[in-house]
């Protein structure tokens, strides 16, 4: 007899959920965990799909993920999220109850892959010496605030704490370094310093700037705004330290990218079948001109493009073989420029080659070689296309270094780069009759420089200390300096460090030749001595908060040489002569710094600067043989506020990935104002005469907000960027001037031309 129906159905059920069960305690599983190739630091907020089933998870804060009940066969899973290179992965479970687990590093887009991961022990230390007072910008950071506007790194340095663009000029690349101005600042790339590593046309202040490099080659920037080593040392302000990123050893990746404002292509790969090497080109056309055209009152047209090679190989496991060059060309076009002796067009080149050798003799001792050629042309025309003003440098150099760790603890490092130096500059005036009055001058030189300094830990790592000595020559400049520098970090606590700094260092200026006359006369080498104390503490591995306090002293001398009647290789020294100072200055203030850096949930910083840049000037004499006194130099004046004493600064960035496939950031920018001197007038007669001076500042304010939205297929990206540039549409007044008399005032009329206003850009990226 049959059980009734209501039974039967309750045992069929019970055998189909037993069925399943016995199933699904079968089916095979894989998991795993995914990290940051830059740091090692584990990511959460990764989207991680089985792709022939389309079964997903996304790994938690810790960087995991678990997929179960995979049936036995071939599979790919795929990892993404905004700002990382998608990642592939076959494997096939052979039965139900096979398991695997996975060990994953995520690469940065923008960041070289090498197979390996870099662990750090300070996510805000760089890999030197902890001794040293330094904030650097990582890949990620680094394209994330240089904007879409430009893609340029040194934008993204003008939004580091303490550093502005040059007169709130936004147009313009250069940068100050709390009270250093961009003259002082040296900028090395890959180790070789270059002078002014931007796409503009010179002494046009109406124009725009653009970095030689994009965030898409750059892998690390490192600021070091007072007492940095004397490696750096060849300026007397500030030191920026640029490394190019080589290519991925692996398969070729491309990407490419169009937006409204530049677009760029970048392709990498691996070099010979056992990725013994890489290579890494790119190339990019900017379009700001069109961007501001008919936007910005004044704004002259101004167009770039360059192109970016890299090439790296092991000759053995020891020795490596690098080639990095760059290039570009900028044209500019004023179609207001009417009068003769205005700049109604331009154009300019940069090309930076370097060749580089390294090779590690042994586990303890490196050893390596450069050369470079370095190259910037430009020239300006009037609206009838005469040559109205020309410049030329270049260089050849040439360098080598050795770093020995001679025991566990110490490090000792060593160094010595030639200089070729070659300028030439010439200017031409067209009166209304008669021919045009023209001036020539040429400088050549050899400029020598060596180091020695030596970095060690004590007392089980609580104390770092960093020295050293730098010694520098300047083809007729008879003082060849010593340069002395320490610094020190003292871990008071586990999470408490305590940092100080001094160094002196030397700039030199080169000697003129005017047409065929060796210099009568000549500046001494800019001296700064640099001080600098730091207290930082740490909340955590990924936050810290610092105050800083420093203090920057320069003086500026002349020197005396023979006149000579022709060029010839005799051509006198220029010496330094008694009571030759002609100005002093300095720069000091504090810094406050509250700084996250994770790849997880929020990262940036927050910086408040307070500083104050003085300067005077005093009358040089020089008594001749025949008993006169000639001034060299006139004027004797109080202290007097610099171009760079911007009293207040606030700089402000955050980024947060929101979920895997959306990241938002953010900057905000305010500057007190850099000093305008401008005059005050009487009126005598029928004409006005200047009576004193006044000093005006006018706030800088810029509120810009970024958006990364991606979507991933099997074996390609695409990411829609979008920026709103100066949200708040503040003026920001830039290339301010005088001009004219106010008669109810009797104060010189101050002219403004207009900053960006707000300004949104769009762009999409394919990687594949």
């Amino acid at each position: 007899m049959c059980p009734p129906l209501p039974v039967r159905n309750m045992r069929l059920r019970l055998t189909a959920l037993l069925l399943l069960i016995a199933a699904t305690a079968q089916a095979a599983e894989i998991k795993g965990k995914v990290t940051n190739a830059l740091g090692g630091e584990a990511l959460g907020r990764i989207e991680v799909v089985v792709l022939e089933n389309k079964t997903s998870a996304v790994t938690s804060i810790g960087g995991e993920f678990d997929i179960p009940n995979l049936a036995p066969g071939s599979y790919t899973l795929r990892l993404n999220a905004v700002g990382y290179r998608l990642l592939t992965i076959p494997f096939t479970l052979a039965t139900a109850a096979d398991m695997k687990e996975f060990s994953i590093t995520m690469v940065p887009d923008n960041f070289h892959h090498a197979d390996k991961v870099e662990v750090h022990g300070d996510v805000f230390q760089a890999a030197d010496s902890p001794a040293t007072v330094e904030t650097n910008l990582t890949s990620s950071e680094i394209r994330e605030t240089s904007t879409v506007f430009a893609n340029d790194p040194f934008r993204a340095v003008q939004a580091l704490p303490g550093v502005s663009a040059e007169g709130n000029n936004e147009f313009f690349a250069e940068f100050s370094v709390m009270g250093a101005p961009f003259s002082s600042v040296g900028v090395y790339i890959d180790d070789v310093l270059v002078p002014s590593p931007f796409h503009e046309i010179g002494n046009f202040a109406e124009g725009a700037s653009l970095g030689v490099l994009t965030s898409e080659v750059v892998e690390e920037m490192k600021l070091m705004p007072a007492a940095y080593p004397e490696k750096f040392g060849d300026s007397a302000g500030a030191a920026l330290d640029i490394h190019t990123r080589e290519g991925s050893r692996g398969a070729p990746v491309f990407r490419l990218s169009a937006g409204i404002a530049a677009s760029e292509f970048l392709a990498e790969g691996g070099l010979a079948s056992a990725h013994k090497g890489s290579w890494l080109v790119s190339a990019r056309k900017s379009y700001i001109n069109y961007l501001i055209k008919n936007r910005v009152q004044n704004a002259a047209d101004v167009g770039f493009y360059d192109g970016d090679a890299k090439l790296s190989y092991d000759l053995t496991p020891r020795q490596n073989v690098n080639f990095f060059a760059t290039g570009g060309h900028t044209d500019m076009h004023d179609p207001t420029a009417s009068d003769v002796n205005n700049f109604g067009s331009g154009k300019s080149d940069f090309t930076l080659a370097r060749l580089g050798w390294r090779w590690s003799v042994t586990p303890r001792l490196l050893v390596d070689a450069r050369g470079a050629y370095l190259r910037e042309p430009d020239q300006l025309f009037n609206s009838a296309h005469q040559l109205v003003n020309s410049t030329y440098h270049a260089e050849w150099i040439g360098g080598t270094g050795l770093t020995w760790a001679w025991s566990q603890n110490s490090v000792l490092e060593a160094g010595w780069t030639e200089r070729q130096l070659r300028d030439r500059a010439y200017d031409a005036f067209y009166p209304a009759t008669g021919a045009p009055q023209v001036s020539s001058q040429a400088e050549i030189g050899l400029r020598q420089s060596g180091y020695v300094q030596q970095a060690s830990s004590l007392l089980h790592g609580r104390v770092h200390i960093l020295g050293g000595v730098r010694w520098d020559s300047l083809h007729l400049i008879g003082v060849h300096p010593l340069s002395p520098q320490i610094s020190m970090a003292v871990r008071a606590t586990s999470s408490t460090e305590l940092q100080f700094g001094a160094g002196r260092y030397q700039q030199f200026t080169q000697p003129i030749r005017v047409e065929d006359l060796c210099p009568g006369f000549g500046f001494m080498p800019e001296k700064s001595d640099q001080y600098t104390a730091a207290v930082e503490q740490r909340l955590g591995e990924n936050t810290r908060v610092r105050l800083q306090v420093f203090d920057r002293q320069d003086s500026f001398s002349m020197g005396l040489g023979a006149v000579h009647p022709t060029v010839s290789s005799s051509c006198p020294s220029i010496e330094p002569i008694p009571k030759g100072t002609f100005q002093r200055d300095y720069s000091r203030g504090a810094q406050l710094v509250l700084q996250r850096r994770s790849a997880n949930r929020l990262s940036g910083w927050l910086g408040y600067t307070l500083a104050r840049s003085q300067a005077r000037q005093y009358m040089v004499q020089y008594q001749v043989s025949s008993g006169g006194v000639v001034n060299l130099f006139p004027y004797d004046t109080p202290y007097y506020s610099t171009l760079e004493d911007q009293r207040h600064s606030l700089n402000v960035f955050a980024m947060y990935r929101l979920n895997p496939t959306v990241n938002l950031s953010g900057k905000f920018l305010f500057g007190s104002g850099f000093p305008v001197t401008s005059g005050v007038f009487v009126l005598v007669g029928s004409t006005y005469q200047q009576v004193g001076t006044q000093t005006l500042r006018f706030p800088y304010q810029r509120l810009d907000i970024r958006v990364d939205k991606d979507w991933a297929f099997k074996r390609w990206k695409l990411t829609l960027y979008g920026e709103m540039l100066n949200l708040t549409n503040h003026y920001n007044g830039r290339d301010v001037y005088s001009s004219g008399v106010d008669p109810n005032t009797g104060q010189a009329q101050v002219k403004m031309l207009q900053g960006l206003p707000v300004t949104p850009t769009l762009g999409l990226a394919f990687q594949f």
